[in-house]
């Protein structure tokens, strides 16, 4: 009888200590921000300015936090590109990141890369137009610490395949027409 006390108290033990080795991460600064753009600057590009930190801040807390983007809708596709460092050397340290499409936390955005080292995230790439999450997490290494984060984007229009050609054929026509126009008549037989 004993012995088997001391067998469903070990199995209770064991499986106590297999739940608490894998449970998620406890995020002390968890959330989202939805970052809108500086549209004050000339041409076609557009600017974020986005980041995170607090006073309150206690070295060793973490974080997972969302930044949501949204990309205008007056072009298709755009050049999007992003970086994030702490405002302090070693005051944060980035331990995963994750671009995504909004409502697909799941699978990454092609055509856009995203480089991950311990101090700074920096990515850029090709997006439709479309509304995507910025997901990262990391660890506050100083107390106060934070991180700040810039983004840019080209809305300017990138043409379609057809329309080049057409422009394409439409100078060699051009080309064409002036190199009959520039050379000599042809002498007429007597």
């Amino acid at each position: 009888m004993k012995s088997i006390k001391h067998f469903l108290l070990g199995l209770v033990l064991a499986t106590c200590t297999a739940a608490t080795a894998f449970a998620a991460p406890i995020y002390t600064y968890t959330g989202s921000s939805f970052v809108f753009p500086d549209m004050s600057g000339e041409g076609t590009a557009q600017t974020w300015n986005f980041g995170l930190g607090d006073a309150s801040v206690q070295a060793g807390e973490t974080f997972l936090w969302e930044f949501l983007f949204n990309t205008p809708p007056s072009a298709p596709t755009t050049w999007f590109g992003l970086k994030l460092q702490p405002d302090s050397a070693n005051a944060v340290t980035f331990e995963d990141a994750g671009f995504f499409a909004t409502g697909d936390p799941y699978t990454d955005v092609p055509n856009f890369l995203l480089d991950v080292t311990g101090a700074a995230i920096a990515g850029s790439g090709w997006l439709d137009s479309g509304t995507y999450s910025l997901i990262l997490s990391g660890t506050f290494l100083v107390d106060g610490a934070g991180f700040s984060g810039f983004a840019v984007d080209d809305v300017a229009a990138v043409p379609e395949p057809m329309s080049l050609a057409l422009v394409c054929m439409g100078l060699a026509g051009l080309v064409a027409a002036r190199r009959r126009r520039m050379a000599p008549a042809p002498a007429e037989a007597a």
